[in-house]
């Protein structure tokens, strides 16, 4: 048995439809991804100073660090 060919006609769904889809699709597509400024990964999506996540968190651990020992040297 073989299978009926699909015309343009026979598409449950209109060509101009599928056409804008496809373009929405692309213009979705995740753009290049940005690299950390201290060692050159992948940078954190929550990151507003272009950091990866390891090099965010080593940030974030330094300032507790500072916060801490500045009271014990007063």
């Amino acid at each position: 048995m073989r299978r009926k060919a699909v015309t343009g006609s026979n598409l449950a769904v209109a060509k101009e439809i599928m056409d804008h889809a496809r373009r929405s699709l692309e213009s979705e597509k995740p753009k290049k991804a940005a690299r950390c400024v201290v060692c050159g990964g992948e940078v954190s999506p929550t990151s507003t100073e272009s950091l990866c996540w390891v090099c965010r968190r080593l940030k974030i651990s330094a300032w507790c660090e500072i916060e801490q020992q500045m009271p014990a040297q007063e």
